[in-house]
This record gives C-alpha cells, structure tokens and sequence, in this order.
C-alpha cells in the first residue's frame, strides 16, 4: 500500500510540475488560460478522483491516504478547480448506503470520468438555508449539504439557482445557493462525521501542500536575491525563520498522517485527529504564507509574485467546514468521549 501511495503521489506530482507552474497559474488567474479545464481533463484521464475510492466503487482503494495525497500535491502547486470538494463529496457518496441506487451510481461515474462536478456545503457547522455558501461552481450538477442529525443530503442543482461568489482565493470558486430551488437525490443516513473528516483532511493536506510549495520558491528566491552583495539566504536570522516554518510545515503534516491512520482503520481517533489537523495545519498555513510575502521583500507584496496566491489560498481552507477555534472543542469533545466510551489514551494516541 505504501508503495503504491508513493508511486501515485510522484505520478500526480510530475504531471502537475510540467503543467501547472506558477507562470500557468498566473496566466489562469488573470484570465489567459482555462488551465482548469486542462488539469480536470487530465484528472479525468488519469483517473486521479478514483484514487481514495474503494475498489468496490471501481477505485484504486487508498481511502483517505490517497485523498490527502492528491489534496496535498495540488496544494503544493496551488492548482485551480474544483478537486477538493469533488475528492469529499465523492468519498461520501462511494462510501454511504446508497452508493448503489442508480441516480448515485451515474451521478459518480459522470464526476469520474469528467463529465460532471459536485459542489459541497462551505461550512457543515451552520443550518442549510437560503442563501448557503457552497465550495464548487456554478456548473456543478449536484451538491452535498448537512442533513438532519448525522445525515448528509444530496441534491441536484440542475434547476437551482446559482450565484458565482467573488472570493479572495482566485484558484477556487464558490456560489450562493438558494435552497428552496433544489431537489433532494438520496439522503446518506450517518455520514456526517464520515464526511467532515474527509473534508477536514483534505484541507489539512492542501494547506500543507500550499505551506511546502511556497517554502520551497521562497528558499529558492532567497538564494538569488541579493543584499549587500550577498544572498539574502545567507543570513542567519533569516535562515532560522525558514527553519522554523520547515519545523512547523513537518509537524502538520505528521497530524494529517495521524488522522489519515485513524479514518482508514475506522478508529475512535477518527475525528479527534481529523479535526486537529486541519485547525493544526491552516493555522501552520497561514504564518508560513503570510511570513513568505515578508521573506520575498517588495516584491512579495505583488501580485506577480507567488505568495499571494498561497496566503489567499490557505486562508480560505481556513474559513472552511468550521472554525479552527470550534474544531478544536469538537476534538476536545470527542476525546472525553472516547474516554467514557472505554477506550485509553494509548489508543487515541497510536
């Protein structure tokens, strides 16, 4: 299983290293090139949306291993599209009892193959209602919102009126629903916590992803800039910034690996971890980022450069599904109990 993880991740990395630089993610945010639609043929192609579907559902079957790798390599370059919420909503449907009934089965087969996407509920902390903020495009043919109780509902956005929302991360979009114009597909009774782990581990990996890429052209810039006649890399105060952003990138990064562990054994860990890691990892985000545009001087408060695109990126994941501040009393909340429930602490903690 490892080997093949590392064999998928270094496959998506190459692909997205030769057609998603920062040059192309410039040119797409400034309107000069749908390198949206070409990264959603390839993901279509490459078959990159089946990677964490179990192989019941036709996938390759590493759960939330290949869930999180995808996320974090697309984070890494900070590719545009829809992925994230697709890569959610289509655990949730694959994994849920209605993953056979026919309007699912299609429904997930069109996403695969590219002819479709899925949008999901922005927040799952907040009543659905008139007006709710959804991650997704206005092209998405269906949506997966909270439910009742502990339920998800799928609904079709076919006749639902949708309004394209201006947000400050230009790689992503999102839009306005209005409920009461959608039609109920399929509710999937019980996954909500299966859902919101999914959705928090995909943002905890891309927010990584976003942390190490920027990382990684920052300390290349610092090495060809130059200060006094020497690069500014060269400095040790400096240095020891980086360092310490590589310590903190690392140590969310190992959080993700934690939750991943728990959600595909099906663990009672399984949303304490989840939960952590992305209120662990966005906030690790956002001090790498938001230092990076420091790092880089200037010129890091352009918009030529690559930090903002990363700082707007991480800072969105960290609105997302719910407050960091929330998360954490939820993984406060799950951990006693676990406790009451008879587990110990070596078990949360394996």
């Amino acid at each position: 299983m490892d080997e093949m993880l590392a064999e998928v991740r270094e496959s998506i990395a190459s692909v997205l290293a030769e057609e998603c630089p920062g040059l192309a993610v410039h040119k797409f945010i400034d309107g000069h090139d749908p390198l949206d639609e070409r990264l959603a043929g390839l993901a279509a192609d490459l078959g990159w949306l089946l990677i964490a579907l179990p192989e019941a559902a036709s996938g390759i079957g590493l759960g939330a291993a290949g869930l999180a790798a995808l996320n974090q390599e697309l984070g890494r370059v900070g590719a545009p599209g829809p992925f994230l919420a697709q890569s959610v909503a289509l655990d949730a449907l694959v994994n849920s009892t209605v993953a056979n009934a026919d309007a699912v089965a299609a429904l997930v087969g069109e996403v695969v193959a590219g002819s479709a996407t899925l949008a999901i509920a922005a927040r799952f902390d907040l009543a659905p209602k008139d007006g709710m903020m959804l991650l997704g495009e206005c092209s998405a043919r269906a949506a997966l919102l909270p439910g009742e109780g502990d339920d998800l509902v799928l609904v079709d956005l076919a006749d639902a009126a949708l309004e394209s929302v201006v947000i400050w991360d230009e790689t992503r979009s999102m839009v306005r629903l209005q409920r009461a114009a959608v039609r109920p597909i399929a509710t999937l009774a019980g996954m909500k916590a299966r859902a919101e782990a999914a959705y928090a581990i995909a943002l905890a990996a891309d927010s990584v992803g976003a942390a190490r890429g920027i990382l990684d052209r920052t300390v290349t810039f610092m090495k060809e800039r130059e200060q006094f006649g020497r690069p500014i890399g060269s400095f040790q105060a400096l240095k020891h910034r980086v360092a310490n952003h590589l310590v903190n990138a690392g140590g969310a990064e190992q959080l993700v690996l934690q939750a991943v562990e728990h959600v595909d054994e099906g663990g009672p860990g399984a949303g304490l971890w989840s939960a952590l890691a992305k209120a662990n990892a966005t906030d690790a985000a956002v001090k790498v980022c938001a230092d990076c545009v420091q790092l880089h001087g200037g010129v890091g408060f352009t918009r030529e450069y690559d930090p903002h695109v990363f700082l707007k990126r991480v800072r969105l994941n960290e609105m997302l599904l719910s407050s960091n501040g929330r998360l954490r009393d939820c993984a406060e909340q799950a951990f006693a109990a676990a406790l009451q429930g008879g587990h110990d602490v070596l078990e949360l903690a394996q």
